[in-house]
Parts: C-alpha cells; structure tokens; sequence
C-alpha cells in the first residue's frame, strides 16, 4: 500500500493521543501490511501550544515492522527535528533513531512534562513489531533545565530573578533506560546529573489511564554527594555511585499533561539504604534488564 498525504496544516493531537494509547480502543492489534508513507505538511498542531514546521516524511514498514524512516522538520524556535533507522552498537541490529536540540518543545508537543525546556534530545527506539511487542529504548538529554517546579526548587535551592519567580534548575545530563509497551511507558535506571542537584528515576506512565506513577532520590549538592557514593563500602552503604550522604525522596504522580511533585523532607536525615525506607511506593513490575550501545553516537 502507497500512502501519500499532503497539506498546509494539520491537528496531530488525536494522532499523538492514539499513538500513545495504542490505537483507539487501545488494545493490540496487528500490523503487518506492507506500507511506503509519504508525508508532506506545513504544519502539524500539536499540544501546549507546539508547532511542528515543514514536515517531511517517508517511511516504509514490511512484514509489521519499520524498515526505513525519514523525518525532517522544525521544532520549536526553528529547531530540527530528525528521524531514521540506524544500526546499533556492533551488532547493527537497527533503531529508529530520533533528535533534536530542543527537547522541552518535543515532550511539550507530545504532551509529555510541559516543564522541560530547551536540551539537546536523541532518542534510540527498537521498531515495532506485527505482534507489538515491547520496545527497548533509551533517551539522552543534554544542558537543559526544569521551570515552575516549585518543589524541585526548594531542595535545590535555586535563585529567584528580579520578578520574584524562580529561575529554574539546571541539568548537565539525564539518561533514561525505558520499555514502551501498549499504552505504557515504564521507565527505569533513570540517572539525572546537575551542578547543584541530581536525581534517580524509575516508574512508568500509563496512557490508557491517564496516569504517572514516577520515584526516586533528589541529591542535593550531586558532585561531592556522588564523590561519597564511589568509595568502596561506604560507597555501598551510602546507596551506590548515584546517591550520597545527603538525599530526599520524591515521587511525580498525576496525568502525563501535568503531574505532581512530592518530597518527603524526613528522608533528609538517612543516608543511602537507610533512605530506602523512606521511598514512595513503586508501580512498576519486574522488567528484565537490558544493556544498550549509544547508536552511532
């Protein structure tokens, strides 16, 4: 089957929406037609007030599963957006493979934490499959920083501008290991790494319910906190290289669109496995782990 679409401007919300629910009625269904996808639009609406400009694409799928991909296009303040298939690692066993310099536009216009911004995004994606099976991925962000998050503010201490808002907190980095499944996406081995703070993530979102269920540990003062965690037993007892001396558990619950921040300030006083009694519940089921090569970085 040849697809070809074009056209000024498109509404994607109810395309993102099915996309990540899985389909309308959100239950498995088969792919396995033989597909070549051609698409050109001016302009794809998505949430938050997001744009997507110039959209390019093509993309053939044989057998149910993504054999070629291209995708250009703008993001954002005339940010690229791009898409292929690549191979990863040595074994080139392929990924679709996505990035751009502005992630806080990209999850704003997903509908994903509207409180992100800026960051240089790539994403690296097992194909879908007929059946659906999940999909091992990671996603890596660079320099970008987190706004209107009052409680993430108060741990980290951050300044506040002339206007009396906060001016946000800083991130170097985050790297996430995830499992997209229908409908769910659950994450794991999170690691966040800032100057002033840094954080462990793990949970899962759940589109059919509309829900987010995330945890971790913030670690303020994240350099000489995680400086502590590599000494060897000590290292061990403080919680591992990613958490420290000092610490606050936290968890993120609500809609995708907009969820809420909670710490648990008494976690302050216990260090690493003792913190551990002091953790938010976790919603996620055992996921076997699985090791990932940066694909062609």
């Amino acid at each position: 089957m040849r697809v070809t679409v074009r056209g000024d401007l498109y509404d994607g919300r109810g395309f993102i929406k099915s996309a990540m629910t899985g389909g309308p009625s959100g239950g498995k269904q088969k792919h396995d037609k033989d597909i070549d996808l051609d698409v050109k639009l001016g302009a794809v609406v998505g949430y938050h007030g997001e744009t997507l400009r110039g959209l390019d694409l093509r993309l053939s799928r044989r057998g149910g599963v993504i054999t070629s991909l291209a995708l250009n296009a703008k993001l954002g303040r005339d940010t690229p957006l791009t898409g292929d298939v690549r191979g990863r690692g040595n074994t080139g066993r392929p990924v679709i493979f996505i990035e751009t310099n502005d992630a806080g536009a990209f999850f704003r216009f997903n509908d994903i934490y509207p409180k992100i911004v800026g960051g240089e995004m790539w994403v690296a994606l097992d194909p879908q499959s007929a059946d659906q099976a999940p999909q091992e991925g990671i996603l890596n962000i660079r320099d970008f920083a987190v706004r209107g998050e009052a409680a993430l503010d108060r741990v980290a201490a951050s300044p506040q501008q002339a206007n009396g808002q906060s001016a946000g907190v800083d991130f170097s980095r985050m790297r996430v290991d995830f499992t997209r499944s229908v409908g769910r996406l659950t994450i794991r081995e999170g690691i966040v790494r800032g100057q002033a703070i840094g954080a462990t993530v793990d949970g899962y979102i759940d589109y059919l319910r509309d829900d987010v269920r995330m945890r971790g540990t913030f670690v303020p003062l994240y350099g000489l906190n995680n400086m502590f965690g590599q000494i060897p037993i000590v290292g061990l007892f403080l919680g591992g290289s990613n958490e420290g001396l000092l610490g606050v558990t936290y968890e993120v619950v609500g809609p995708p669109n907009g969820p809420i921040l909670r710490v648990n300030p008494i976690s302050a006083v216990a260090p690493g496995l003792l913190r551990k009694f002091f953790e938010f519940p976790s919603g996620n089921s055992a996921v076997p782990a699985q090791s990932y090569a940066d694909p062609g970085r």
